[in-house]
């Protein structure tokens, strides 16, 4: 009765309607970080520098500096973090959560704050010692990227216009990698399953299982993804994925996803093209709970490493698509 006294009003809210429910429909299958283009983000960061500022964060794409990664402490090439006003880090943090999944994003921007209080430690840490730049020009049509470095953290993006071409190399440390003992950070794990995972999973081979898929010798120095920067070149040892049981196949899928679901999974590869028949999971070292160990997991071309001195985690994601090579 309402409804008929006003048949405008009722033609208005059925028209407003369908077109609601139209644009539902027509956004339904597209992600939402594709609502705003790569390429715009990147120039909404750039255009909001200054003239000093841009000649230091942008750099051509050809320079050897964009393949360079690192994980140390100390001065890069690049426009410093906390050079930057609150309007630009904005614009930098619109940048990296338009290429980092929110589970990625979280966990990047938790590690950057964890060396601000790892500082009391080690002065030379802090948020603000990380260093940023963008090689070339963000349009379509053209190569480019951009890269975030600073102590455990190297985030390297490559582009052709708004397609994510590369999205490694990629390291994220933590240190410590369980904050028990410290009572401004207590209970903080950063990188808990990518540690967890991996133990339980090599704690639960049988016999045969542990003369492929694990060793007692020490963890190597470095790991081999920093040992060959340019490629990748492991040891063959390992268990094959086919030689796990079903339980120990569903703990090394979610091992490898902690590392997928930093990502976009429209810009990663799928679970299934990492963890197949040709995969080998490798242990070494301890397997207790804060010790010492390390582990990879390797399918041909990818290359996923952790490395844990017993509380210093450091995770890795190579491969020889490293910087869209």
């Amino acid at each position: 009765m309402f409804l008929s006294k006003r048949p405008y009003g009722c033609l208005l809210f059925v028209l407003l309607s369908l077109v609601a429910s139209s644009g539902l429909k027509a956004q339904k299958n597209v992600p939402a970080f594709q609502a705003s283009p790569y390429t715009w983000l990147a120039k909404k960061f750039l255009d909001s520098l200054t003239a000093e500022q841009k000649l230091i964060a942008q750099v051509k794409f050809e320079d050897t500096i964009r393949r360079r990664w690192q994980r140390e402490p100390g001065q890069r090439q690049g426009l410093k973090m906390d050079s930057l006003n609150e309007g630009q880090k904005i614009a930098f943090h619109e940048l990296m959560r338009g290429c980092l999944s929110s589970q990625g994003y979280l966990k990047v921007t938790a590690e950057m704050f964890n060396e601000d209080i790892q500082k009391k430690f080690e002065p030379n840490l802090g948020r603000g010692e990380f260093w940023l730049e963008v090689f070339g020009n963000p349009a379509a049509g053209n190569l480019w990227g951009w890269k975030l470095e600073g102590h455990h953290l190297t985030v390297n993006f490559t582009f052709n216009g708004n397609k994510m071409i590369s999205h490694t190399p990629f390291l994220i440390g933590s240190n410590p990698a369980n904050s028990k003992t410290d009572s401004v950070r207590a209970g903080l794990l950063i990188l808990h399953n990518e540690d967890e995972l991996a133990r339980r999973l090599v704690n639960s081979f049988n016999e045969a299982q542990l003369k492929e898929g694990y060793t007692t010798e020490k963890r190597p120095e470095i790991v081999f993804g920093e040992q060959h920067k340019q490629q990748i070149i492991v040891p063959s040892q390992g268990i094959n994925f086919t030689k796990l049981n079903k339980d120990q196949q569903a703990i090394l899928r979610a091992l490898a996803k902690e590392y997928i679901d930093n990502f976009h999974s429209a810009e990663v590869p799928s679970i299934d093209k990492i963890i197949n028949a040709t995969t080998k999971f490798f242990y070494m070292d301890r397997k207790n709970a804060g010790e010492a160990y390390y582990y990879r997991i390797i399918n041909g071309n990818i290359l996923i490493e952790c490395e844990n001195y017993g509380n210093h985690i450091h995770c890795f994601w190579r491969s020889d698509n490293d910087f869209g090579k």
